[in-house]
């Protein structure tokens, strides 16, 4: 997938190669297809002359990438003018929309405020940003934004003559006054959409008119590369040429098929921190996450270091994203530090045990493959 600056550095356009949705025949039931083509047609009647505009905070790393590195090429090889947009902000600005992030999950996160000071850090990057959106969205067009981070956005997007919907892929079914707060921070933003899409009827934040919201649950593509079947030679391939595997030795090239159908194949190493690489001949438990204290790292190592005895003689692989490729997530270099801090208090036997590893995401078919490989 291609990445290229359109307008400025304050925000840039993912251009990504267009799918057919046809594809989906081989795995729906005939009726199921001929409703979803049905739909398609009705898809295609409603936004001809339109565009649908996708706005979010990053290109690689998390799941609203991951889901529109989809829906956009089938949406586009469906016959729809679909595009997507990342924000760009300041440091202090993701500090801030994390902080939000883990309030939106019940937890304090960097404890930081939401005060005024917040606002007008929030308020500045949206201001930033809208100039370069607002002078490519026409009236009638959609505009989908994603999450907190570029909320502020919707407004400005109303006032142009956009119909915009908030889309929050963050949710929580018991909200506690911590949720309650970033809820307040973000309301005068997200309640001027015509529409808002959850995953799940608990997760509707209190106060949305329920009329206007739609539910629409998590889904994964079936021919994306992290979900297609791998015959176990592959998996050993793929996880030997990423250096995940100590057997570096093997009779198959690990190649993979991209998405849009052409050829890849595995290059690039996954970065081990002084852990070691796994033996081939162990079992092995594995967690894929982000570095996150939400995704409870150091508690996954502490309680397979302690949990685990020797004796099973598993393994653990503690998997994230480089970094440095996740723009929207400040904290994931300091949690990544965090654990390999705690993985080298552990002793000796424990410690043989556990890996940490950073996956590469300079391709993301190849990271796709390797996290497939993984699990």
């Amino acid at each position: 997938m291609e990445v290229s600056y359109l307008w400025s550095q304050t925000m840039f356009e993912v251009h990504v190669s267009s799918m057919s949705p046809e594809r989906f025949g081989s795995v729906l039931p005939p009726e199921r297809f001929e409703e979803f083509e049905r739909e398609l047609d009705e898809g295609r009647r409603l936004l001809d002359g339109r565009v649908v505009w996708n706005v979010n905070s990053t290109a690689q790393g998390g799941g609203v990438a991951e889901l529109l590195q989809s829906l956009v090429p089938y949406a586009r090889g469906a016959g729809a003018d679909v595009r997507w947009v990342v924000i760009e902000g300041t440091a202090e600005f993701f500090t801030l929309t994390k902080r939000i992030h883990n309030r939106l999950h019940g937890s304090p996160g960097d404890g930081g405020a939401l005060d005024d000071r917040a606002r007008g850090i929030y308020e500045r990057v949206m201001a930033q940003n809208m100039p370069q959106l607002i002078s490519r969205v026409r009236p009638g067009d959609v505009v989908i934004v994603h999450d907190p981070q570029p909320a502020g956005l919707i407004r400005g997007l109303r006032e142009a003559g956009a119909s915009v919907i908030w889309r929050c892929h963050v949710g929580l079914d018991r909200p506690n006054d911590l949720a309650r707060e970033a809820w307040r921070f973000l309301l005068p933003y997200f309640s001027a959409a015509d529409a808002f899409v959850f995953s799940r009827e608990s997760f509707v934040w209190e106060g949305i008119d329920f009329d206007q919201v739609v539910i629409i649950p998590p889904t994964i593509d079936v021919f994306s590369p992290k979900n297609i079947d791998l015959d176990s030679e592959t998996v050993l391939a793929v996880l030997r040429a990423t250096g995940l595997l100590s057997d570096r030795t093997g009779p198959r090239p690990a190649t993979f098929v991209r998405h849009d159908g052409t050829p890849g194949r595995v290059d690039r190493p996954t970065e081990l921190f002084g852990t070691g690489a796994v033996p081939s001949d162990v079992p092995v438990v594995v967690q894929i996450s982000r570095w996150d204290v939400l995704k409870d790292p150091h508690g996954v190592i502490r309680g397979f270091a302690e949990f685990v005895p020797e004796s099973t003689g598993a393994h653990l692989v503690y998997a994230g994203p480089a970094v440095a490729a996740v723009a929207d997530d400040p904290e994931g270099l300091e949690v990544l530090r965090q654990s390999v801090a705690l993985w080298e208090r552990l002793p000796d036997e424990q410690k043989r045990r556990v890996h940490l590893a950073s996956l590469p995401m300079d391709d993301p078919a190849e990271n796709a493959t390797i996290v497939n490989a993984l699990q």
